[in-house]
């Protein structure tokens, strides 16, 4: 009895010369037990450059199904689980340290159903509410420099390289008498490096992360739970057939995030991939539509599901 989340993501700009066209990228539906999530995770075009002065105000919709456990640490069989996620999700453009970054707010709620045997029982559980909350910073190192709409007309493409850092605060639903919750109890720090090359009307971006998790106190019963880190790389490839309308294929793995129980180890080690297909599409300067359908697995511990994901977007600033 685990539980599992799509993925979500949101966002990203593609840039004529005047208004900006803004696009929503993914929504991948981020619901609150990162560990599950880790190696699934997509945002096409994280490292894409944008210009400052941006708002962007994005809603979501993610439904997964599948052999989908919330807790590695569990020992379960046979259990199935449908999810629905909606987020809502904010994000701001600017100049961090002299580079060009993103700042972004990302809260997940979620609903689901699961049923299957832990510990040789068979039990259910419905599930619904806030999971946790999501704070993210994105910046460019090299290949692109501080720049307003205006000058980002005139941009030519090249390599950049970049980073990111992912803070993942306990804010969800938590219940230490239930098995599956919609919090994690725990903070997690999510810091990665990536870069995006541009190949003609195509681009690939790959990047390489790490999960970081803080003990939570207060397991199943008021147990101690542990996690090694979970070590995770992603790689995309992004085909533009006119500004604001492009579509990506992606593939991630992830591995590690060994769990112990009071300090007992657990055979939980995660060995988990995922595919997504994803399209993205301008209604109108401001606002982007975009459809997500993924696929995930595991060699190991971990989630095995389908998912698929819409979301809208609305930008503005940056005039």
């Amino acid at each position: 009895d685990r539980r599992s989340a799509p993925t979500v993501g949101v966002e990203e700009v593609v840039m004529t010369k005047l208004p900006v066209v803004c696009i929503m990228v993914a929504l991948a539906a981020l619901s609150a037990a990162p560990e599950e999530v880790a190696a699934q995770e997509f945002e096409p075009r994280t490292y894409a450059v944008a210009p400052v002065g941006l708002n962007f105000l994005g809603v979501g919709y993610g439904f997964a199904s599948g052999a989908m456990f919330l807790d590695p640490a569990l020992a379960g069989h046979d259990v199935e689980g449908e999810v629905q996620v909606a987020v809502a999700k904010y994000v701001r453009t600017l100049g961090l340290f002299n580079r060009p970054s993103k700042l972004k707010l990302v809260v997940p709620w979620s609903d689901g159903h699961w049923d299957g045997f832990i510990g040789g029982e068979f039990l259910t559980r419905d599930a619904s509410g806030f999971g946790d909350v999501r704070m993210v910073v994105e910046t460019l190192f090299s290949g692109a420099e501080v720049m307003t709409p205006e000058e980002m007309g005139n941009f030519r493409p090249r390599t950049v390289f970049g980073g990111r850092l992912q803070v993942i605060a306990p804010t969800g639903a938590y219940d230490n008498s239930k098995a599956i919750n919609l919090g994690g109890n725990r903070w997690s720090f999510v810091p990665e490096i990536g870069m995006s090359t541009p190949l003609g009307k195509w681009s690939l971006e790959a990047a390489v992360g790490a999960w970081l998790f803080t003990d939570n106190d207060d397991y199943v019963n008021g147990r101690h739970l542990a996690q090694d880190p979970l070590l995770v790389a992603t790689l995309h490839a992004v085909r533009q057939i006119r500004p604001g309308f492009w579509w990506s294929v992606a593939g991630g793995y992830g591995y590690g995030g060994r769990t112990r129980v009071d300090g007992v180890p657990r055979a939980t080690i995660q060995r988990n991939w995922r595919i997504s297909a994803m399209v993205a599409y301008p209604i109108t300067a401001h606002q982007g539509l975009s459809l997500s359908v993924g696929s995930g697995g595991n060699y190991g511990a971990g989630t095995d599901f389908d998912a698929i994901t819409v979301g809208y977007q609305y930008s503005w600033g940056g005039g």
